[in-house]
């Protein structure tokens, strides 16, 4: 991820551009509309015009977001950039019901529709333009992590397709005589209503929270293996609070006889290694284990072996410790997010499990494939 001065800086530029680009392009396409009569183009210029305030929207909500921390909102205001993506989507989606209205009504009142040259001209130049825009937008926003820049990058190809398809009606009707901009017009309004609604759906999943980064996950996992005694990486979750402050919590392995000195300064190392690497301030849970023990590891083995035959949910096993003084066996099974009826597979588990070691009990937790 892009510095926090370097992203600031890249994201203004960005939507400054898109501003006056789609301010540019709104004012011709309304005048050329205007001219010819098209409905379609004057769809796109009030398009247009939408995705210059979009731009603005996430210009201002982003400067919102770099608000320092305060007594109320401890983790900052990063979420806010998340708001100005779903604030872009909606203002899209009311863009593409106003022009379905208009399309519809021009294909109830169909009027003549012509083009001079300096018409084709403006619609080819504005495609261009587009193209332009969606390809700096997705890049910056794919570089900054943000998600209003990539919407507003997919709503800028799909512009550039839905002008396509303005300037192909446009083309036909001298030579067939078909009235087709009402039409096209319609086509453009679901076009326009598809971006909106694909981008709030993405930015409704962001501030849900998912999976983390499968490339994410297995670094913060080496990392946490180059500072022994830690072992693993387990039960990883990343909390985001915006894409420049990310939050995480994961739960590491040690053995029984380490000293809680070491512990804590390879915690301390790690934590501060992760941070640098990836930006994400990590905090740690700790198993006990005793899994050095040849005797252990051969039991862990045979525990997942006969969890494994006992159902196709299990994936892993961690935090494995035997407590030989009270004849226990305690640890977290993964199980996948397929699975259903967990009071009842948890039997199973244990059935299995027992079977294997009759004269153990067994104590363990079930937890959800978060990583």
């Amino acid at each position: 991820m892009a510095k926090a001065e370097e992203r600031q800086a890249k994201i203004t530029r960005v939507s400054i551009t898109s501003i006056v680009m789609n301010i540019a392009l709104s004012l011709v396409k309304a005048a050329v509309g205007a001219a010819s009569g098209s409905v379609a183009i004057i769809n796109d210029a009030v398009n247009n015009a939408t995705d210059s305030i979009s731009s603005l929207v996430t210009m201002v909500f982003y400067s919102v977001g770099r608000r320092r921390p305060t007594r109320k909102h401890p983790l900052g205001y990063g979420r806010m950039e998340y708001l100005s993506a779903l604030v872009v989507s909606m203002l899209v989606i009311m863009t593409g019901f106003g022009c379905l209205s208009s399309s519809i009504d021009a294909i109830r009142k169909p009027q003549d529709v012509r083009l001079d040259i300096f018409g084709y001209t403006v619609v080819v130049l504005s495609i261009i333009a587009k193209l332009f825009l969606s390809r700096l937008n997705k890049k910056a926003g794919e570089e900054t992590d943000s998600d209003a820049l990539v919407a507003t990058g997919k709503d800028a190809l799909s512009d550039a397709l839905v002008t396509g398809l303005t300037l192909v009606s446009a083309l036909l009707v001298p030579l067939t005589g078909l009235q087709l901009d009402g039409v096209v017009g319609i086509v453009v309004a679901l076009f326009i209503l598809w971006a909106g609604i694909s981008s709030i759906l993405e930015t409704t999943s962001s501030i849900m929270g998912e999976r983390p980064d499968a490339d994410t996950v297995a670094l913060i996992r080496s990392l946490v293996g180059k500072h022994p005694p830690l072992k693993g990486g387990y039960d990883m979750m990343l909390h985001n609070y915006g894409p420049e402050r990310v939050l995480g919590t994961c739960n590491v392995e040690v053995p029984i006889d380490a000293h809680a000195e070491d512990v804590f300064d390879a915690m301390t190392d790690a934590e501060k290694e992760i941070r640098e690497k990836t930006g994400i301030h990590m905090t740690f849970g700790l198993y006990a284990v005793n899994d050095y023990r040849s005797d252990v590891r051969q039991m862990k083995e045979e525990v997942l072996a006969a969890m494994k035959a006992a159902s196709p949910h299990v994936l892993s096993l961690h935090a494995f410790h035997v407590h030989f003084d009270t004849k226990t066996i305690h640890f977290d099974v993964v199980i996948d997010f397929r699975a259903r009826n967990l009071s009842q597979l948890s039997g199973i588990l244990e059935k299995a499990v027992n079977e294997r070691y009759p004269d153990y009990k067994v104590e363990f937790t079930m937890d959800p494939e978060y990583d």
